[in-house]
């Protein structure tokens, strides 16, 4: 099918996968995940190969859009305020879990280069899918406010550690050779990536903050928006940066920076459901069910370990950050989603160490497709546990106001 017609497809079967699991009480991300799967190359074939490349464009707005919305959480009275639980309970369960993970796989009898980046990807939380369900429950509350902190972070510490990782096994894997030269080519780009984005998305969020005080128009700050997060995008694959802590500084400098961050978030919620149930879709149609044979003893032991680590660290963590007892049952149950980030990075290993990417990259998208469909239902069970979930608002906000 052209790449229009599968676009139209996309559209329609989103819209009524999530009306089928409103009714199953399933997540709606979980519904567009499993219409992609149907729509994908592994079952119906609608939804192609080239329809998928032809679209990733889309998909890279709505996760710039997606990344943008967690950047404001780092608004620094807010992060002031609950920054120090985050940065432990993160810590404490991005460390526990790639230990297990790594160890695991070690003690399994994998080489020591392919346990360290199996346990340094694990780390990742799914922040599009997680979000997703929050806004799907319209929770608000201490434990989503943390939720939200401790899944930004998580994938901050995966990046970096990704990337140590990576320029490690680079350094001790080079036949002799000048020490100097290759510190500076493995850590070089490391360096270059993390403080460039980091700068990029600071002078965007610095001219986005400055420009909204001329936009008032909800069309037009959208527009406003969107525009800055593409150019974010595509300046950040031309310059060899990262997207995700570009549009992560983006929303942290224009909360701290602008009044109108919470204005921007309102114009978002009314207008990206349609490139959100796009992005979940064609993430689920690119998806392939027959790597799910290929798992293996190394693939179960990455699931059982993320499972295990995952759980555990988040629970140790609220424990060693004193954090309310309602976070403390809650948050480990949240913390399972899996995808975008670890997806990213398995095309980048295919890159610089092509001699590990395709044992890697069959054990990380095998397991997405687990955690991808477990994760949402432990952040929807969580939120709604929580008491923090109002969905009712968004049936019927005059009701919801008036109580």
């Amino acid at each position: 099918m052209n790449d229009v017609g599968s676009l139209g497809v996309i559209l329609l079967l989103a819209l009524l996968a999530g009306h089928i699991v409103k009714w199953l009480r399933v997540p709606e991300v979980t519904g567009y995940l499993l219409a992609g799967v149907a729509l994908g190359p592994s079952v119906m074939g609608w939804v192609t190969p080239d329809n998928l490349s032809a679209l990733q464009a889309l998909s890279e707005v709505a996760l710039g859009l997606i990344l943008f919305s967690i950047g404001t959480v780092f608004e620094l009275d807010h992060f002031r305020r609950i920054g120090p639980q985050l940065t432990v309970i993160a810590l404490i369960e991005s460390g526990l879990v790639a230990i297990t993970v790594g160890l695991g796989l070690w003690f399994a009898g994998q080489s020591w280069p392919v346990a360290l980046v199996l346990g340094v990807m694990a780390i990742e939380t799914a922040a599009a899918s997680t979000l997703m369900v929050l806004r799907e429950c319209n929770a608000k509350g201490e434990f989503t406010d943390v939720l939200t902190g401790v899944f930004a972070l998580d994938n901050l510490i995966c990046l970096i550690t990704f990337n140590f990782a990576v320029a490690g096994i680079q350094f001790t894997s080079q036949p002799g050779g000048r020490p100097l030269y290759l510190l500076l080519h493995t850590i070089g780009p490391l360096i270059w990536q993390i403080v460039g984005s980091a700068a990029l998305g600071y002078i965007a969020g610095f001219l986005l903050a400055a420009w909204s005080a001329r936009v008032v128009e909800h069309g037009e700050q959208l527009i406003l928006l969107a525009g800055c997060v593409l150019l974010c995008v595509g300046l950040s694959n031309l310059l060899h940066l990262s997207a995700l802590v570009t549009n992560l500084a983006v929303g942290a400098t224009v909360a701290n920076l602008s009044e109108r961050s919470r204005s921007f978030l309102e114009s978002l919620a009314k207008t990206d459901p349609p490139l959100y149930a796009i992005f979940f879709v064609l993430a689920g149609a690119d998806l392939r069910l027959s790597l799910l044979a290929s798992l293996g003893i190394p693939g179960l032991i990455y699931v059982g370990g993320r499972l295990v680590g995952k759980m555990a660290g988040a629970w140790l963590g609220t424990a060693f950050a004193e954090s309310a007892r309602l976070v403390r049952r809650r948050l480990p149950f949240a913390m399972l989603a899996q995808a975008g980030l670890a997806i990213g990075l398995t095309l980048s290993l295919q890159r610089r160490l092509p001699q590990l990417a395709p044992g890697i990259s069959a054990i990380v998208l095998a397991a997405v497709i687990i955690f991808e469909v477990i994760g949402p239902f432990g952040v929807r069970w969580s939120a709604i546990r929580s008491g923090e979930s109002q969905p009712e608002f968004e049936r019927n906000p005059e009701t919801f106001l008036e109580q």
